[in-house]
């Protein structure tokens, strides 16, 4: 009866945070697991019901577990002994011990979708972390041992805060990260909505790698827990829209030499549309005409107007309307020489037309909490970056994270893919980079459990059409694949996921990882997603089956022990 007492009390510790009557709340499992170890009717003693104290002690989740008895005596009976009362009782609670996650969690815009519940994907993934952090908390605001960072991602992830503030050097993009250099002291020409907001790109690294998770080519620096020393590449989705020509019904037109009319780069979308299809990120830069022109030839916008509007070019009979011209004497350059060009900002198609172009949103972030001014809207540069990740930081207070959770966690409309390597990446090193962004283990003696906790609604997937960008750039510009299938391109990211994986689980102090799926996906992540977490893996698709996940896996990382 003492070992099924042990095992109800260590159950029912694991279990605090499930309230209710079903298989899994707490009563269930001391009961479950009491009968697992105490049959009925042993040794003559009927049915005996364990009895569970949960409760909070100084900060710390405590569960007891008594059992009593009146024990036959089936032999003693015959010299008048009666039956004995036998009563045992156990407690369990937590072991401290300095324990390291990283939560990585999907941003994009399916998370909208409604669940069996009637609650979208993001509500119950909302509800399912909350349990997360209070089983990790044990019923205390506050735990000096635990060390939790957080970021999100969709097409990329909000880590540029993290890394300035550790020091860590950001590549310069000319005209973009250095916007104040180029404004002359201006302001209010819309040259807020133009600013950085922390998102990254992918390093510099090397097309179509293997599918092996133990293979590491050389120059595949998009796998590697070193960060490239010549900096990061901060995110910058370039102004682009769905074009439709609509006299020749030419759709998608733009980056491609057959677009040789201005008509051929009016937007599909209108700048007042907010709907859910929209693909019009169509920004000024600036409304001053001098400091546009000038931004317009810089590091930062200058390759990506060539590629975009060099249909303007072809053939040469028309040179009034075209965007690219001789930098030496603006006459026509043909674009698929060599010469050096200039960008003649003003000439841009539609550019004075307020409902193909806008100033850049100067808001935009998750529209949290109710009543911000934040939005999604487009157009901006920062498109699809999500907000601010946390650091990995021990002694950090539960309402942080609570407040993370809540307004910092958000679908990202409208969708526009979703790439997991990037959010697999930082979450891996800003784990274990402990070098660059130290931490003070408040148990300098012991060696802290380090976990990755990754969460998905679906397949890596990039956008279908030719103005779609992540942090791998655009399919054309082949940064991972020679081939611009989204098939191969996918299956590239998801390699590079599953690398990154492999060096989590080496590294000298091993990372646990476990990855949430919110629905069956294709067999290349799921292949991927398996052979990364093993057992660790779980698929789920109702709402129990998510907050159940978050909650077992913070269960498995929290160290209880019984204590009587």
């Amino acid at each position: 009866m003492q070992a099924g007492v042990d095992a109800a009390a260590l159950a029912g510790a694991r279990s605090f945070e499930a309230r209710g009557t079903g298989p899994e709340s707490r009563d269930k499992q001391v009961l479950a697991y009491f009968r697992e170890n105490f049959a009925d009717d042993f040794l003559g003693a009927g049915t005996v019901l364990p009895v569970p104290t949960f409760s909070v002690v100084r900060g710390v989740n405590v569960t007891k577990v008594d059992a009593s008895v009146n024990l036959p005596l089936t032999f003693m009976s015959m010299f008048g002994v009666g039956p004995q009362p036998i009563a045992v009782t156990a407690t369990a609670e937590l072991q401290p011990r300095p324990l390291e996650i990283m939560v990585v969690l999907d941003d994009t815009g399916s998370m909208q979708t409604l669940l069996d519940s009637g609650k979208s994907r993001m509500a119950v993934l909302k509800e399912a972390m909350h349990g997360f952090v209070n089983v990790l908390y044990q019923g205390s605001t506050t735990r000096s041992e635990l060390a939790l960072g957080m970021i999100t991602y969709t097409v990329t992830t909000n880590v540029g805060g993290i890394l300035t503030d550790a020091g860590v050097k950001i590549k310069t993009i000319d005209g973009y990260t250095n916007l104040n250099t180029h404004l002359k002291g201006k302001t209010g020409i819309g040259e807020e909505g133009l600013a950085w907001k922390g998102c990254v790109e992918n390093d510099p690294t090397v097309r179509d790698l293997s599918a092996s998770a133990t293979t590491f080519e050389t120059g595949a620096t998009d796998v590697l827990r070193d960060i490239p020393a010549d900096g990061v590449r901060p995110y910058l989705y370039p102004p682009s829209a769905e074009t439709k020509n609509r006299k020749t019904n030419r759709t998608d037109a733009a980056y491609t030499t057959a677009a040789a009319l201005p008509a051929d780069y009016q937007p599909s979308n209108l700048q007042s549309e907010t709907g859910d299809s929209r693909r019009n990120n169509m920004y000024r830069l600036t409304t001053d005409p001098d400091i546009a022109q000038a931004l317009a030839n810089t590091e930062a916008w200058k390759q990506h107007f060539f590629d975009y509007y060099r249909g303007l070019n072809e053939p040469s009979s028309d040179k009034d309307d075209d965007v690219i011209v001789h930098s030496v004497n603006d006459g026509y350059l043909n674009p698929q020489g060599s010469a050096d060009y200039k960008i003649m900002y003003s000439r841009i198609p539609y550019i004075n037309d307020n409902t193909a172009w806008a100033v850049a949103n100067a808001r935009y972030a998750y529209p949290l909490p109710t009543g911000t001014l934040n939005n999604l809207k487009m157009p901006s540069p920062n498109w699809q970056c999500p907000n601010p990740g946390m650091a990995v930081t021990y002694g950090r207070g539960k309402s942080a994270y609570d407040n993370f959770i809540d307004n910092d966690n958000f679908p990202l409309m409208p969708a526009s893919g979703t790439l997991h390597h990037i959010g697999m990446l930082w979450g891996y090193r800003l784990l274990a980079r402990d070098d660059l962004f130290p931490r003070t283990n408040p148990i300098p003696d012991q060696e802290p459990i380090r976990a990755i906790v990754f969460m998905t609604d679906g397949d890596t997937q990039a956008g279908g059409h030719n103005t779609w960008y992540g942090s791998y750039g655009r399919l054309a510009e082949k940064r991972i694949t020679a081939s611009t299938n989204a098939n191969t391109f996918r299956n590239q990211v998801m390699y590079r996921f599953g690398k990154v994986c492999q060096k989590a689980k080496t590294e000298r102090n091993p990372i646990k990882v476990y990855i949430v799926s919110l629905l069956d996906p294709e067999d290349v992540t799921e292949n991927v997603f398996t052979a990364c977490a093993g057992s660790n893996y779980l698929e789920t698709t109702t709402t129990t089956q998510i907050i159940d996940a978050f909650r077992n896996i913070a269960v498995d990382l929290v160290q209880l022990h019984l204590t009587q």
